[in-house]
């Protein structure tokens, strides 16, 4: 339980920052209309939720859930779905490019790896490599508001 404690805190201060918008801010604003915006976040979300759910899977040994919750995240059923608004694509910036694909071929790798019986300590290892590239967007990037 203290672990779900500290990262309800660590979130709610992460949101604080972020709600700031200090103007000391020296990340890349990639300036996005209210969907967009609406899905990137969502898509966010969604990436934090199957990291949690692969970890949870990992600290039961349940390698069939943890390697469903990396696929749902891969490149595979991403493109599959076509949900991305088509205005977004052009407005990332072509080094935003080299973290977004290369982190959902890495769900999928993930997945077959864990599918594939990898040992769990090289699947968590990926999923280090996972976050530090989650880290390393956030750090670069920031989502601004579009002017209409």
């Amino acid at each position: 339980m203290r672990w779900r404690e500290a990262g309800v805190v660590l979130c709610l201060s992460l949101s604080t920052i972020a709600a700031r918008g200090d103007e000391s801010d020296q990340r890349v604003a990639v300036a996005m209309t209210a969907p967009e915006k609406a899905f990137v976040l969502g898509q966010m979300r969604l990436f934090v939720k199957s990291v949690e759910q692969i970890v949870s899977a990992l600290s039961v040994s349940d390698r069939a859930a943890a390697a469903e919750a990396a696929a749902a995240r891969g490149a595979q059923r991403f493109q599959a779905e076509n949900a991305m608004p088509p205005t977004l694509g052009p407005k990332f910036p072509e080094t935003r490019r080299s973290f977004g694909q290369p982190m959902r071929k890495g769900f999928d790798e993930l997945a077959k790896g864990l599918t594939e019986g990898e040992n769990e300590t090289r699947s968590l290892a990926r999923l280090g490599e996972l976050m530090r590239n989650c880290v390393a967007c956030h750090e670069s990037y920031r989502i601004v508001d579009a002017r209409d």
